[in-house]
């Protein structure tokens, strides 16, 4: 029988200690135990008691294990092995975890449902025993050759790791995700073309060689960095960039609120409130043309009749929504079509500042926008990875080791996503007073 994930121990008594249970266990007598170094018949010299945690049971209780483990001396006086202590599969040597606690502390870190403290503090040990566990798994996990596959589809988001503060600058981490599947591949400090130079510098040749396309927010370090490794690594000279459908629509939305913004403050002489119909109506502007019932459109329309005498806002609201008919077409013609109808309304001489800016980054992206919408190629599985980032940090209390975050976050997203089984419909069941 296995116990405790064990089959080499046997237990040998059994106390309740204040809702606590403590358990001595020990290894059966071995007949023969020869030295490791000279082969000579090794004698006993007893037993030594070592105090170990488990993971909790069904209970939720933890369980202290008080493994008798034997100790041993070759009986040569010309071995260099004198003394050793026996060694299970119940513990690692030197440890504090029994395997199968080390084992439930990672999986609990890998499904984010706790950090490491919590996570210590619910087996009764300190931080850094739980910490250096779970860093040997998840070394293990993150070395494993067949771990990341051949990507076709490349994308690349960044995620603040460190908000700004008076002493620090913010810093920045980039992840690289299989844009297909959403597996985080690796994480690499920092966004600007240097950083993502030097980890694809990093990266097996026949790996950068599978890559297709490189996805990525409308970010110049991207795209120089992607540019520089076409010359100088094994990445291909006709690897595509595509920018991110959502990292250009979010660019119009942004354009669209800061002239609500700017027109509000001119006509009114403060910030929006409660009772203002454009701030009222802020949501309505953004929201897709098709996604608005009648009701939407009068109070969207009565905003603008209302608070908007210069049409600045209409024109940018306009402006937005040819912005979103570029990804929405589906024939590769007509997404140009829209492009150059959105370039050449931004940059109407009576436009308003804010779509000058527009049009210049959609001028600027002119190809890699193309090249989204003809391979259909976006970073939706991207953000989702990354919001699974941010709850890692969230879940952490925020990260000061790079090295740390990196671990926790291939522990818990670097995996090839599983198949979920569906969930099953329950019909309930119906009232007995129901005629």
């Amino acid at each position: 029988m296995v116990l405790l994930g064990a089959d080499c121990v046997e237990i040998t008594r059994v106390r309740v200690d204040g809702g606590e249970t403590v358990l001595w266990v020990q290894t059966p007598d071995a007949q023969r135990v020869l030295c490791g170094a000279c082969g000579v018949r090794a004698r006993s010299k007893g037993r030594r008691e070592v105090r170990l945690r488990d993971a909790p049971g069904r209970d939720g209780g933890v369980c202290e294990v008080r493994w008798r483990k034997r100790i041993w001396w070759c009986p040569n006086a010309g071995c260099e092995t004198r003394t050793w202590t026996e060694e299970c599969e119940l513990a690692a040597p030197r440890r504090v975890l029994t395997c199968r606690a080390e084992q439930w502390a990672a999986a609990r870190l890998e499904a984010v449902e706790g950090s490491v403290a919590s996570t210590a503090r619910r087996l009764g040990v300190a931080w850094a025993t739980v910490w250096s566990a779970v860093a040997a798994w998840a070394c293990q996990v993150v070395g494993d050759p067949g771990r990341v596959g051949p990507v076709a589809r490349l994308g690349l988001d960044e995620t603040v790791m460190r908000s700004a503060s008076r002493l620090a600058r913010r810093r920045y981490v980039s992840a690289a995700v299989d844009a297909a599947t959403g597996q985080v591949i690796d994480i690499f400090d920092g966004r600007n073309a240097a950083d993502l130079h030097r980890w694809l510098e990093q990266q097996p040749a026949g790996w950068l060689a599978a890559i297709e396309v490189v996805c990525c927010d409308p970010h110049e370090g991207y795209r120089s960095g992607i540019t520089r490794a076409r010359r100088d690594t094994h990445l291909s000279d006709s690897v595509k960039i595509a920018a991110d459908a959502f990292g250009i629509v979010r660019l119009a939305n942004q354009a669209l609120d800061g002239a609500r913004r700017r027109v509000h403050n001119e006509t009114t002489g403060h910030r929006g409130r409660k009772r203002d119909p454009l701030y009222h109506a802020r949501k309505l502007l953004l929201t897709g043309a098709e996604r608005l019932d009648a009701a939407g459109w009068d109070k969207m329309l009565a905003a603008l009749d209302a608070a908007d005498p210069t049409d600045e806002i209409r024109e940018c609201w306009v402006a937005k929504e040819h912005v979103r008919d570029i990804f929405r077409a589906d024939d590769p013609l007509d997404a140009q079509q829209h492009l150059n109808e959105a370039i050449a309304w931004c940059e109407h001489p009576s436009a308003p500042p804010e779509l000058a800016t527009l049009a210049r980054t959609l001028r600027r992206w002119h190809t890699e926008i193309a090249t989204a919408v003809r391979t259909r190629t976006s970073n939706a599985r991207t953000e989702a990875a990354n919001a699974r980032i941010n709850h890692v940090k969230r879940s952490a209390r925020g990260f000061r080791n790079l090295r740390n975050y990196r671990l926790r976050i291939l522990l818990a997203a670097g995996r090839q996503p599983c198949q979920t089984q569906p969930v099953t419909p329950i019909r309930t069941r119906r009232p007995s007073l129901v005629a």
